[in-house]
């Protein structure tokens, strides 16, 4: 299999790191779907509370200071200012419809309401995690994907009940079942210009990936001086550039062990390393298995 094309458009990587999500008069939630490339699919935070759900497409996804992959089905719950963004690897004439199916709700509306509903206390635990990002997997991501779906055309009082039936499928999920994605849980908060520059080093990253990357060159591609670079991204990620690297390097690495069937040998240049050894360290390291291994156990 020919190892798939990826690309970064502009469009891609400029924005604004804040979202402004505007609440439904009509509902405590905001359900919503979205194509991939589109406005708001970038490296962002808001206030609110998300529960993600891609339909369709793998690639990267990024939670604070994780970089990991994704593909069809991938549920995950983004906690309130935690940034995040999932980037598909893709063709450049490839629109990926209705990628993203998106609900959005303020998590102080709901531990208020506990108040008089001592039942949503229940839900506290799950939305205290979310802080780092909960990547959900095996049953749940299966059931939470369905109930997902099912809130959307939903209005009222059936739509409440929806979103509980969703919420509770998350929050009853066993530890088994869910990744723990940032590992700071705390607050990543860039201004406009800020996240403007971060996400063009992302694209200069992401189009560069197999070739050497130093801090300078990346810098200097974005206008910043090494020092201030190094500062902002060290503020974004909260572990800096060359973990951030070697992270999608790995990525995109485990992209190409499912999707192709390149040699481990060609991937590792592909990605980026410059040997072997190199790669199947830090390989090891983040999955825990060899190369060769994880393209055995994902064929099975």
């Amino acid at each position: 299999m020919a190892a798939t094309a990826r690309s970064t458009t502009p469009e891609d990587i400029t924005s604004p790191v804040r979202e402004l999500v505007i609440p439904d008069p009509s509902s405590s939630v905001r359900w919503h779907e979205h194509d991939w490339p589109h406005p708001l699919a970038r490296w962002h935070y808001h206030p609110e509370v998300e529960v993600h759900l891609i339909r369709e497409s793998s690639g990267t996804v990024m939670a604070g200071d994780w970089a990991g992959p994704f593909g069809p089905g991938h549920l995950s719950l983004m906690g309130s200012f935690l940034p995040h963004n999932w980037i598909s690897h893709r063709d450049d004439s490839a629109v990926v419809r209705n990628r993203d199916a998106v609900l959005q709700f303020d998590q102080e509306r709901f531990f208020a309401a506990a108040g008089t509903l001592p039942e949503l206390e229940a839900l506290r635990p799950l939305l205290e995690a979310a802080a780092r990002g909960i990547e959900f997997t095996g049953r749940t991501a299966v059931q939470g994907a369905a109930a997902m779906e099912a809130v959307n055309g939903t209005f009222g009082l059936r739509r409440l009940a929806t979103v509980a039936e969703l919420l509770a499928v998350l929050a009853e999920s066993p530890e088994s079942e869910r990744r723990y994605l940032d590992s700071r849980g705390g607050t990543y908060r860039l201004d406009a210009s800020e996240a403007e520059v971060f996400n063009r080093a992302l694209g200069y990253i992401t189009e560069h990936l197999e070739g050497r990357m130093l801090v300078p060159e990346v810098a200097e591609a974005v206008g910043l001086s090494r020092d201030a670079f190094s500062r902002l991204f060290a503020k974004a990620t909260g572990v800096g550039f060359n973990r951030t690297v070697t992270r999608m390097r790995l990525t995109e690495a485990c992209r190409l062990l499912r999707g192709t069937d390149l040699p481990v040998s060609d991937i590792c240049y592909r990605v980026g390393f410059t040997n072997l050894s190199n790669f199947n360290r830090h390989f090891r390291a983040t999955t825990g298995t060899t190369p060769s291994r994880y393209r055995r156990i994902d064929q099975l």
